[in-house]
């Protein structure tokens, strides 16, 4: 993902692993030691209102969209970290253990 802009990803629709359509992409977080796009967030639940953060590892953007390497319950039941402060070093230690990244 190293060769993708922070705008593209920023108004990509996100889909899972298994083709299921997530939604907007919210955000986009830098990794903490590259400071290349490593992480977005797209709001799931009702009315969107929690806002998940998905590794971009493994993931391709195809036009508008962007396909994500993980399934939407992977993504559903992942550490739940306010996404308009950023993630802390160890928050995004624990994102990478809990997604295998």
């Amino acid at each position: 993902m190293d060769h993708l802009g922070m705008e593209e990803l920023q108004t990509a629709t996100a889909w899972d692993a298994d083709g299921e359509k997530l939604g907007n992409v919210s955000q986009v977080h830098l990794d903490g030691i590259s400071r290349k796009p490593a992480w977005v967030t797209v709001g799931l639940g009702l009315l969107n209102s929690r806002e998940h953060f998905i590794p971009l590892a493994g993931a391709r953007l195809d036009g508008d969209n962007l396909y994500v390497a993980v399934s939407g319950d992977k993504i559903k039941d992942a550490p739940d970290f306010t996404a308009e402060e950023g993630l802390t070093a160890e928050q995004e230690t624990e994102l990478r253990n809990y997604y295998g990244v």
